[in-house]
């Protein structure tokens, strides 16, 4: 079967449809937002008349099309299309010194300039791997398998919908690499490190973009900053790169052992998750040097890049080790200690049953490793207790830390959260964490981005259990792992439908760029007024 082929009606029809729930959501929220609908349906009255008219062609050239397929004869629809298209034109026209507006201040609105970004990547890696020099037998995936993988390596996830070790050639392999390595670092950051590198100017309005994607308030070392956050990036999978290379004995030729050493680092640093052997790592359970160099390039790589730079100049005496730095390196530790507590106990006589006691150490702590953000295995995941599942679902929720490659909630965000639980569990005012105060625009954020966070899975889950007929604890596990962008799967990515697909792309975008910057980039800018409203006794509990 012509997948390549198949896919083109599929992605023109998906285009068709957006264009087109875009012109109806754009006529209802025209409508709806105006004060006065008559004098806005007379103002408008021309480009309401072009979008029912393109409305109407579009559905009977649709109808056309179908009834071709179900009745299995080619109904010419040409002219139908081409009249569409031409109102479509004229109403792109009309548009565009307002489309041209809103591109001129996109960085007036970063959130919205780094989600475009990121989908941009998305698409473009989409595009590529449908091509045939992509694919080992000499065809491009299909569209919605294109998607989901070119989504997984952007948002370094890991889930897989076919064997990457053995679908992909080595293009296509390099591909993935690519993908993997610029959803890691951001497409913004990048680009202007080039622009940075080449000595061309750069506004203000750029450096705030970068400013926001880094969560860096200081907007005037921002080039050394960039410089510093490449350099760690590429010496860290250099070295990472270098160990693996050696510790590949098993494969035929050192170009090989190269490659592999390069791709595993990357998708480890950047907590991706890919990797070229059908079983993951399991081959490698017993090899330290692969299972514990993989482990510290998963670690770095969820630690941010803030708290390199912060250790960095605090050994060079030119700052004090921030808080922000201790509570992520306190609670890195601790999550990976108790992972490995309650991995071990809960596996020891099941899945690595048949393991020495070495060997188990060091998948326990490998999976409490990879379990809150990478995605890599080195013990089997068909098998695992269900109560192993839940306690992984509740790493892979936290994740890593804010302004790293990891996904979750962040482990900076849970602190806060069970900081303020505490405080308002003794009654004080204020939430405090290490003798030092958090805002309270920090705390309410940290609860939003919770809220979010469950949300997406609980929807994510909950459209999974319409469509798929497998277990929820499975369905579940997906949709954390999903959201997380962690990787790791019962093995039921392969079997979902298109639309448990669709739902778990959805899903890796949001665990991405985070539920908050979506929800900004989605927004308008509101005008704050001041008012107090009477106090409110609502009864709680």
């Amino acid at each position: 079967m012509d997948f390549a082929g198949a896919a083109a009606p599929i992605f023109t029809n998906l285009v068709d449809f957006t264009v087109l729930g875009i012109l109806i959501l754009e006529l209802i929220s025209g409508i709806r937002k105006a004060p006065f609908k008559t004098i806005y349906l007379r103002r408008n009255a021309g480009s309401i008349m072009f979008s029912l008219i393109f409305i109407g062609l579009f559905c009977y050239s649709k109808y056309l099309t179908f009834h071709g397929w179900f009745t299995g004869t080619e109904e010419s629809n040409f002219a139908v299309v081409a009249v569409r298209n031409f109102f479509l034109i004229l109403k792109v026209f009309s548009r565009y010194r307002r489309i041209n507006t809103i591109l001129e201040n996109l960085h007036i609105h970063p959130a919205l300039t780094i989600t475009l970004s990121f989908l941009m990547v998305i698409l473009a890696g989409t595009w590529l791997l449908m091509m045939p020099f992509t694919a080992q037998a000499g065809h491009g995936l299909p569209f919605i398998n294109a998607l989901f993988t070119a989504t997984s390596a952007v948002c370094v996830t890991g889930l897989i919908v076919v064997d990457t070790a053995v679908y992909f050639s080595i293009w296509g392999k390099i591909v993935i690499m690519l993908l993997i390595q610029i959803g890691g670092l951001g497409i913004m950051v990048l680009s202007y490190f080039t622009l940075f590198v080449l000595r061309r100017k750069v506004s203000v309005e750029q450096k705030s973009l970068v400013s926001y994607m880094l969560s860096e308030e200081d907007m005037n070392n921002l080039a050394g900053i960039l410089k510093s956050i490449v350099g760690i990036t590429f010496l860290i999978e250099g070295m990472g790169a270098f160990i693996l290379t050696l510790g590949f004995r098993n494969l035929p030729d050192w170009p090989h052992r190269i490659f592999y050493g390069v791709f595993h680092a990357v998708s480890a640093f950047c907590n991706a998750g890919f990797a070229l052997f059908s079983d993951s790592l399991e081959g490698f359970a017993g090899q330290p040097l692969i299972i514990l160099t993989v482990s510290m390039l998963i670690i770095f790589g969820g630690l941010s890049f803030g708290v390199f730079t912060n250790l960095r100049d605090a050994v060079r005496g030119k700052a004090r080790i921030s808080l922000n730095t201790r509570l992520v390196l306190s609670s890195t530790a601790l999550l990976l200690l108790l992972g490995m507590a309650a991995v071990y106990p809960l596996e020891h006589v099941r899945t690595m049953k048949g393991m020495s006691l070495g060997k188990q150490y060091l998948g326990a702590f490998f999976q409490s490793v990879t379990l809150r953000t990478a995605g890599f295995n080195s013990i089997s995941f068909s098998n695992l207790a269900t109560s192993t599942l839940v306690i992984m679902m509740v790493f892979m929720f936290i994740g890593g830390a804010s302004g790293s490659t990891a996904g979750g909630i962040k482990v900076n965000t849970a602190r806060v959260l069970l900081a303020s639980i505490r405080s308002a569990w003794k009654g004080e005012e204020k939430v405090i964490i290490h003798s030092m105060r958090v805002a309270e625009e920090k705390v309410n954020r940290a609860f939003l981005i919770l809220l979010l966070g469950l949300a997406t899975v609980l929807t994510t889950t909950f459209c999974l259990s319409i469509t798929e007929n497998l277990p929820l604890r499975d369905i579940m596990f997906e949709s954390v792992s999903a959201f997380g962008t962690v990787g790791l799967s019962t093995g039921i990515t392969g079997s979902l439908s298109i639309f448990g697909k669709t739902v778990i792309v959805f899903s890796m975008f949001i665990g991405r760029l985070g539920p908050l910057t979506l929800l900004t980039a989605a927004s308008t800018e509101q005008k704050k007024i001041s008012i107090n409203y009477p106090q409110a006794n609502i009864a709680v509990g």
